[in-house]
């Protein structure tokens, strides 16, 4: 890919501790922006742990990280130290802070395009609610908004463009795995539970959960035999490949990265029917969407298939992604919205 525009100077702007679906999602922009030779930085607002586990890929990408004290003000002293063109921000505390900093420079002559792309489906609890309220209403300050799936637009009070997650296609193989998996963080919006009960009514298959989060200490417990947890992976490149079926069983979602992922591959999914999914599996052609009542039924059905109807399912998940959901589809629109 050739970029036909000149290049600009991006800032992806994140609060993280773990890898997630908005982890996964800047590290596919910023490998498609930096393919398209413009200069990229991840900006983190502090850091949490000695070594995020985002540092190893990027690393291996080759993409320019900073880690940040965690305040406002260190994020407007970078700034004005440093400004680039665009600041591309990605979740609630990155989106706030942010904005912030775009009212502190209203009267200077920096000319910097703000963003946020809201990647949420779930509907937050607790002290998060206050946070989700506050990002919502004050999304009028950024220059443009996107969401990634029509349930998220209904909850954000501007305008909004839905821009597809996307991840590169250009040298991903085929995966020929035979692995039942889960692959996302063990919290509630997630469904892990659903996955458990799935390997206890499924003895006859092995389950695999690849992921941590908060539920993980209930789900060991309750696990039958046949379930495999596997933890968080730093990368999952080198695990697709063992993964034959990948099960999403949501409660809420936008458009989730491990489906792109999956896809790009060959690898059917069974998902539940949340937030955009509806868009990217073709039921019963390219994949499953069903309720949670069914997911049972769904498995047994794609493990009696045979190897001509998988490999049929494989090339349409296949060309569903390169399609509508790759780099070279998406980044093109989002760098017209960078330089609008």
């Amino acid at each position: 890919m050739k970029s036909q525009i000149k290049p600009l100077r991006i800032w992806l702007v994140i609060d993280s501790k773990n890898i997630g679906g908005i982890e996964s999602h800047i590290l596919q922009l910023a490998k498609g922006l930096t393919l398209l030779q413009h200069d990229v930085d991840i900006i983190f607002l502090r850091r949490y742990h000695k070594q995020h586990p985002l540092i190893h890929l990027l690393n291996h990408a080759h993409i320019n990280y900073q880690f940040l004290s965690g305040s406002v003000r260190s994020l407007l002293q970078f700034t004005l130290k440093n400004p680039p063109n665009v600041i591309h921000s990605h979740g609630y505390k990155a989106a706030i802070y942010c904005r912030l900093i775009r009212l502190c420079l209203l009267f200077s002559s920096l000319n910097i395009r703000f963003i946020n792309t809201f990647h949420a489906g779930e509907i937050p609890t607790g002290k998060v609610k206050l946070y989700d309220a506050i990002d919502r209403w004050s999304a009028y300050l950024n220059h443009a908004n996107l969401v990634v799936s029509d349930d998220i637009k209904q909850r954000i009070p501007f305008k909004t463009e839905i821009i597809n997650n996307f991840i590169n296609t250009e040298q991903l193989t085929v995966s020929h795995g035979q692995q039942i998996a889960f692959v996302g963080r063990l919290s509630a919006e997630k469904a892990p539970d659903r996955f458990v009960d799935l390997a206890r009514c499924l003895p006859q298959f092995n389950f695999h959960i690849y992921g941590n989060g908060p539920l993980e200490p209930a789900l060991r417990q309750q696990a039958p035999s046949n379930l495999l947890f596997h933890g968080q992976q730093q990368s999952m490149d080198n695990i697709w490949q063992h993964i034959g079926l990948l099960v999403i069983c949501s409660r809420y979602e936008g458009l989730p990265m491990v489906a792109l992922e999956a896809m790009g591959r060959g690898i059917p999914v069974i998902a539940t029917p949340v937030g955009n999914i509806h868009q990217l599996i073709q039921s019963n052609i390219n994949g499953w969407i069903t309720e949670p009542h069914q997911l049972v039924a769904a498995i047994i059905h794609w493990s009696q298939l045979s190897q001509l109807h998988r490999s049929q399912i494989q090339k349409r998940a296949q060309h569903m992604i390169k399609q509508h959901y790759s780099s070279r589809v998406v980044i093109p629109r989002l760098l017209d919205i960078y330089n609008h």
